[in-house]
């Protein structure tokens, strides 16, 4: 081994950020086999900027429970993709079978971010992905300050974030209010306790209020450690005026092209309201006159919404709501922004290796994300040259549309050649192709998939191999009195024989144990039963060779490069000449094929298990 540390790749994705890693061939593996680390960075109410960089630091933890700092890296770059997650692919190296800590920090704005994981041990055979937890906080809670969407004479509406959460969970989040500077959860004139699933925004309509007031609020957090206020605001509702005061919610339903908006009027100033909407455009403050997109919704004070189209993805929107009085004047409601879903080309493609025969192999294909577009086509390219694509290739397969997983069959392959092969997947984006992955196809001669040697080369229909040395046995082929009916030649008829030889021998009673029942010859032993029973490599579809399956064998024995056929017994085929004998081979190494013969079922004969594949 050139290395006690493993490289591993650290990923971060998502909201939470994931770090991946594999072991690079410092562990003298293949990459099929390759260990990996996942680190998620639970980290989710930062705002994190499109590229960022964290340091990262190992520590050995020894058994007394004190620690050395085992590496410490350069600061690590990590960029945000255009499906929204961040990742990285720089190299850290853990120890192996060692309890170590993983401690990460960044810089996010003004705030500096740390965190570290439990201790983790990574043994040297392991390779299922382990999942380690970082949270990246500053150590204490921060509350954004309420912002003010909107006021009136009697209402006001306020929203908050809560940017960290600090170091344990919150427990109970909300607002407090009064008319003084003082403004607490112990002394105030009213409160709102946050009960949504969403504790990292929330927003809070404030209702009753005094015309012409002066208020006070923060936004608080509470969690096992500490309780965190923002800072103060300070508002004044309107006085008992003529002014149209209107709420646009944040969006919802936003897709590539398509969003809904929400809106309602908060005070309606006693005026009529002839016409109320919303207005959109890709920059900041639309207004009825100077839009790029406008919807109406008539007069009336009740709340509103409208199912928007036309969007372009991945793109910022601004948008507001409106309304429109008799007289003519326009009033707009507070301004929001939302993004639109960024259409991509696929992403996550993966293949898997199922199983590689002379001429074919098995490829498994994942897809994990369509991109918001349709697959038109998918499929898995490949050559005897690195990196196919759907332009360059030997062979490709289309396996239709959709992002369903699959599973293709490569065919028409060259025996004794090494491939590589891609998936792809298709949409109107481009086209995405996973990782390569690369095989050998087998061979005459070479080892099967069941560890036999393999003796026929049947095309893309497979072919069929027999036991080495190591799986011969001497022994009868059975009963010596009796037409078992087991009477087949030809290729491919070996097995059925070996069914009915078996079937044969289970009707009698107890042969094995009382085989003279059908001859003072025979000793019990069934050599059809033996390879019926036979099981290695994980397959038990292993049979007793039909005559001319047994014929090819040593027609081919040159090809194959079997040299340890035994010349001292005949070989045992499943077929079946009369109730006394069978068809079977003598091998001589001077004579390439054999020789055909037929000898009783109560001679002792060599027989090895064969099965097509």
């Amino acid at each position: 081994m050139k290395s006690l540390y493993p490289i591993l790749i650290i990923f971060l994705i998502a909201l939470s950020l994931f770090t991946s890693c594999e072991d690079d061939d410092v562990l003298e593996i293949q990459p099929l086999a390759s260990l990996k680390l996942d680190i998620s960075l639970n980290q989710t109410k930062h705002e994190f900027p499109n590229s960022f960089n964290a340091y990262v630091e190992i520590q050995i933890i020894n058994d007394d429970g004190t620690s050395i700092i085992s590496q410490e890296s350069d600061s690590i770059a990590f960029v945000k993709q255009l499906n929204g997650n961040h990742s990285t692919q720089s190299n850290i190296n853990i120890p192996i079978n060692k309890n170590v800590l993983i401690s990460m920090s960044t810089n996010i704005g003004e705030y500096n971010l740390f965190g570290c994981s439990d201790t983790i041990k990574v043994g040297l055979d392991d390779q299922e992905i382990q999942i380690v937890d970082i949270y990246l906080t500053t150590g204490n809670i921060i509350i954004e300050e309420p912002v003010l969407l909107a006021v009136g004479t009697e209402v006001a509406i306020f929203s908050t974030k809560i940017i960290d959460e600090g170091t344990s969970k919150i427990s109970e989040c909300g607002f407090v209010w009064n008319t003084t500077t003082l403004t607490t959860i112990d002394d105030n004139i009213g409160s709102f306790i946050n009960s949504s699933d969403d504790i990292s925004s929330f927003q809070l309509v404030l209702e009753d209020l005094n015309p012409g007031t002066t208020y006070y609020i923060s936004s608080y957090a509470i969690n096992a450690d500490e309780i965190a206020y923002s800072n103060q605001l300070s508002f004044t509702t309107t006085e008992s005026t003529d002014n149209v005061v209107l709420f646009t919610n944040n969006a919802s339903n936003v897709g590539p092209y398509t969003a809904t908006l929400e809106s309602y009027i908060v005070d309606d100033g006693d005026r009529t309201i002839a016409e109320k909407g919303f207005v959109w455009a890709t920059y900041t403050n639309p207004e009825v006159g100077n839009n790029e997109g406008i919807s109406t919704h008539g007069g009336g004070v009740n709340s509103f919404n409208s199912n928007i189209s036309g969007l372009t993805d991945g793109t910022v929107y601004y948008a507001r709501s409106y309304a429109e009085i008799l007289e003519g004047e326009i009033y707009y409601g507070n301004e929001i922004t939302f993004t639109t879903v960024l259409l991509t080309q696929p992403e996550g493609v993966e293949s898997g290796l199922i199983e590689v025969l002379l001429h074919t192999a098995q490829i498994d294909v994942t897809i994990d994300d369509d991109g918001g577009l349709e697959i038109t086509s998918k499929g898995v390219v490949y050559s005897q040259t690195p990196n196919p694509t759907i332009d360059i290739n030997e062979g490709m397969t289309n396996d239709g549309t959709g992002i369903d997983d699959f599973t293709c069959t490569l065919t028409g392959l060259t025996s004794a050649a090494t491939y590589y092969a891609r998936s792809y997947a298709i949409n109107d984006r481009g086209v995405t192709y996973s990782d390569e992955i690369s095989f050998l196809t087998l061979h005459l001669g070479g080892i099967g998939p069941g560890g036999g040697i393999i003796f026929v080369d049947g095309g893309d229909n497979g072919g069929m191999e027999v036991g080495d040395i190591s799986t011969e046995v001497i022994m009868q082929w059975g009963c010596a009195s009796t037409a078992t009916g087991a009477t087949y030649s030809s290729y491919g008829s070996g097995l059925a024989n070996t069914i009915t030889i078996v079937d044969f021998h289970n009707g009698l009673i107890d042969y094995e144990g009382n085989p003279t029942q059908c001859s003072g010859g025979n000793d019990g032993s069934i050599a059809a039963k033996y390879c019926y029973e036979f099981s290695q490599n994980g397959y038990d579809d292993w049979y007793l060779p039909s005559r001319d399956e047994l014929s090819i064998l040593f027609a081919n024995e040159l090809i194959i490069g079997i040299t340890d056929f035994n010349e001292v017994y005949e070989y045992a085929s499943s077929t079946e000449e009369d109730a006394n004998n069978i068809k079977s081979f003598w091998y001589d190494v001077e004579f390439v094929g054999g020789s055909e013969s037929y000898s009783s079922k109560e001679n002792d004969f060599a027989v090895r298990p064969v099965r097509k594949f």
